[in-house]
């Protein structure tokens, strides 16, 4: 049993749950994740504190990334292809490179999710566990009701101070230093 579906599933796995695939979500309505098979709802849509720090996330990194003139993106709401049973929607990414022109089916570079009462549990287990799997460089996992950031980079994480900048290697060429006291302006 994977550690993904350890975490998600617990240690017992009903033998009567079904294990949909990417060929299922495709053909779903709605909004909703799939998690080593598992359908997942992510209605209703996040509140206002919620998408005001993706807002400002993304306004942040995006103005950094076109003044270091970076060959990267930022998405918000893109479906990432993990495997044939797992496809997460992050509150944000960042890919460099060739970009997506469908979904992502490779691992971005920067991950976040910020962080609501539906969605707590899943964002600091599962989706940390995918981060570290998939070998993904940076996920930042920020919490508007204590104005708090954490940095998971390897199997290191990091309580981010919001008034000292955050400093993200994207790769070789490309160097961004958010500040991160805007985001919870």
């Amino acid at each position: 049993m994977s550690p993904v579906t350890r975490l998600f599933h617990g240690d017992h796995r009903l033998s009567t749950a079904p294990r949909y695939t990417l060929d299922d979500y495709n053909r779903w309505e709605g909004d909703w994740e799939l998690i080593d098979g598992v359908a997942v709802s992510t209605s209703p849509s996040p509140f206002g504190p919620h998408e005001r720090v993706v807002s400002r996330l993304s306004f942040e990194i995006l103005s950094q990334l076109k003044l270091r003139h970076c060959s990267c993106e930022v998405y918000t709401n893109l479906d990432w292809i993990v495997d044939n049973h797992t496809v997460i929607r992050l509150d944000l990414m960042v890919v460099c490179g060739e970009q997506p022109e469908r979904h992502l089916e490779r691992s971005p570079v920067v991950m976040v999710e910020v962080l609501s009462e539906s969605t707590r549990e899943r964002d600091l287990t599962v989706k940390r566990t995918l981060c570290l799997e998939n070998d993904v460089p940076h996920y930042l996992i920020l919490d508007p009701s204590d104005r708090s950031i954490l940095h998971v980079t390897g199997n290191d994480e990091v309580a981010v101070d919001a008034a000292q900048p955050l400093t993200l290697r994207l790769d070789d060429q490309c160097e961004i230093e958010l500040d991160c006291q805007k985001l919870f302006q």
